[in-house]
């Protein structure tokens, strides 16, 4: 049976994307102060059915629909200031948001055809935030194939090692209810999908030689994924190294709008100070992280390292 959506709401959709630690929170804060771009959210549901999808759960069609009825219920909630995040420590929270005022007015908004008419009119562009979607980017295009964006962060693999350990990213998946990320059944075990094709590696590696492999195959895989890609389709992403954006953030921002299709407003120079963008990266902390990983790690795993930064320093084209 296929799955059939005819009618959509939402037709414009950005995913913030990348692995886990490497920046999407500083940088989405800064995209919701363009203009028609809606607060950042952290929706798991569109991780899972790509994923889902990629390893035979479910049908393309059931996928795509999914995405797209999910998409849809986000932004008229969302227009609504229905389930949006009023939790006053969290980046994700409408007091961080550069249009707080936005989301406390949608309160008293009419609910029904007065809301569906305003997001046809207005054609917002919903943000949510992603996680290691690069390879299943296919799935995403098909269900907007012409209004889909994503926007591929790229960091410095010491760093985003270093980040991985210090929150034990090696030996949480299958132990820690709050570890999310997708995993699959295996020896009665349950596995990253990152380690899908050497379970038995992982399941008796170090806790750093698995972050080390597993950021290593999401690196290489999300490359050759973007690769395969036709030009068309790669005009719909843009890929952007952290550091750079930190470190030169004003010129980013630009080519983000355009890249959106949309401006910058008055809000986006605050939007940026609250990020503490621009700045200097202290080259110090980069030596320390590398240090650390040099003894902690096994050899075979530092020509991994190496081949990454080598990898990240390499333009994606």
């Amino acid at each position: 049976m296929d799955f059939y959506r005819k009618e959509n709401l939402l037709q414009n959709f950005l995913l913030v994307n990348g692995t886990a630690r490497c920046g999407k929170s500083l940088i989405s804060p800064i995209i919701s102060s363009f203009k028609k771009v809606e607060i950042e959210r952290i929706e798991g549901i569109f991780d899972f059915i790509s994923v889902s999808y990629h390893f035979g759960g479910m049908e393309k069609s059931c996928a795509i629909n999914l995405l797209r009825t999910a998409a849809d219920d986000y932004i008229y909630n969302s227009y609504l200031s229905r389930n949006i995040n009023f939790r006053w420590s969290d980046h994700s929270s409408v007091f961080k948001s550069p249009n707080k005022v936005r989301y406390f007015k949608r309160l008293f908004q009419k609910e029904g055809a007065h809301t569906v008419e305003r997001i046809i009119r207005e054609k917002p562009i919903f943000q949510t935030q992603g996680h290691d979607q690069m390879q299943f980017v296919e799935l995403l295009l098909e269900a907007w194939p012409k209004t889909f964006r994503m926007l591929e962060i790229i960091r410095d693999p010491i760093a985003q090692i270093d980040s991985w350990l210090k929150r034990d990213w090696g030996t949480r998946y299958g132990k820690d209810p709050m570890a999310l990320t997708p995993c699959f059944k295996y020896q009665n075990e349950a596995i990253p999908f990152y380690a899908f094709g050497w379970e038995d590696e992982y399941l008796e590696m170090e806790p750093i030689d698995r972050i080390i492999k597993m950021l290593y195959k999401l690196q290489v895989g999300n490359r050759k994924a973007y690769e395969k890609l036709s030009q068309n389709k790669k005009r719909q992403i843009l890929v952007i190294r952290f550091e750079d954006f930190v470190m030169n953030t004003y010129e980013y921002v630009e080519s983000l709008a355009t890249f959106l299709d949309t401006a910058t407003t008055s809000q986006t120079k605050s939007a940026i100070k609250k990020q503490g963008c621009p700045r200097n990266l202290v080259a110090g902390d980069r030596i320390k992280q590398f240090n650390l990983i040099k003894k902690q790690a096994s050899k075979q795993s530092l020509i991994l390292v190496e081949e990454m930064i080598k990898d990240y320093k390499t333009d994606w084209t």
